[in-house]
């Protein structure tokens, strides 16, 4: 991709947020039901942000990355569905953190510091079976600095989005990305696309993410619909994502980085930031690999990685869209691509 100057921005070698050093990433899907975890590893620690856009979130440790708050460190951030009962199952990553020697020692204990969030997905199958700390110690063990399954796998297994009236429906998924910018620095992303809104310009059929389309209305407030199936299906959302780099930032930074990123967001789901969502994006910087720019400090490099951050973002929900399959009920993109333009045709 090229920005506003028209530099040319390029991917790492594997197009993912495990091109920044010190991160690993690894799965767990249940092998029945539309549900799983992630885990977004950083052994020897990261500094850390996060941004809570959302108004509906399911978090935790979230509050010791406040600004105000002592807390910078993290050694992962766990990504699950399962709602409520996702946030037990972020303990197995813990667990096998701490049974690996990683974590920060204090007054003798071994402390792993992990944070993390739930998606809403028990509406798309069975609600009775929600993850366990098993699979958090499962998507810990299979953790790798490799290239990884985005689609439907963990976290995303039960992903879904466009549930909004006027929204196009299509199945969500897991995705990432990164870009490479000058003085060897790496952004990284990865999201779990779970959202209220739609990723598809409802008449124009184009993907909000690469055609924009924003000069149009949206039909959200415009359409007629039932108030109680639409209630119904409203309720299950939250898009979480992790942006990940190397430059040298601390996590007041990081905080503004997660902020940016957001935009991201906000340029391929429409709408986004909902009531109904509990968006939440968490920015780390691995201490692992650290770069700092001899010429680009503080608040430019703030800003530029920030705006990176927010462009791999938009990548990896462009990645997510292209990686997830379809299931009754919710076509991929591509499928609900195919939808609209036999409708258009109809008309004419």
């Amino acid at each position: 991709m090229t920005d506003d100057t028209g530099l040319r921005l390029a991917a790492g070698p594997l197009n993912a947020i495990t091109d920044v050093p010190g991160i690993e990433v690894g799965h767990y899907t249940h092998e029945r039901v539309r549900r799983g975890i992630t885990a977004v590893l950083c052994k020897e620690g990261a500094a850390a942000g996060v941004s809570v856009r959302g108004s509906n979130p399911g978090t935790f440790n979230t509050d010791a990355l406040a600004a105000t708050a002592t807390g910078s460190l993290v050694h992962g951030i766990g990504l699950t569905g399962g709602s409520v009962f996702g946030l037990g199952a972020t303990a197995g990553i813990t667990e096998w953190l701490h049974g690996k020697g990683v974590g920060a020692t204090y007054r003798g204990a071994l402390l792993p510091i992990l944070a993390g969030a739930v998606i809403f997905d028990l509406a798309l199958s069975d609600p009775s079976v929600y993850p366990t700390s098993e699979w958090g110690h499962r998507a810990a063990e299979a953790a790798r600095t490799s290239r990884f399954a985005r689609g439907n796998v963990g976290v995303g297994a039960g992903a879904t989005a466009g549930k909004g009236p006027g929204c196009v429906r299509t199945k969500g998924g897991l995705g990432t990305a990164s870009l490479l910018l000058p003085g060897g620095l790496v952004v990284g992303a990865i999201v779990v696309v779970n959202a209220l809104g739609g990723l598809i310009h409802p008449i124009a059929g184009e993907l909000y993410a690469s055609a924009g389309g924003f000069d149009t209305p949206l039909l959200y407030h415009h359409v007629d619909y039932e108030p109680a199936t639409v209630e119904a299906r409203v309720t299950t959302n939250t898009t979480l994502g992790v942006v990940a780099t190397n430059a040298a930032l601390t996590k007041p930074h990081l905080i503004k980085v997660a902020d940016l990123a957001h935009d991201g967001l906000a340029r391929a789901m429409r709408p986004s930031h909902a009531m109904r969502d509990g968006d939440t994006i968490f920015a780390i910087a691995p201490y692992e690999g650290q770069i700092e720019p001899s010429r680009t400090t503080g608040a430019n490099l703030t800003d530029l990685v920030g705006a990176a951050a927010a462009d791999a973002m938009v990548l990896a929900i462009l990645d997510a869209a292209r990686e997830t399959a379809g299931i009754d009920g919710w076509p991929s993109v591509a499928e609900a691509q195919t939808a609209l333009a036999a409708k258009r045709d109809e008309r004419r």
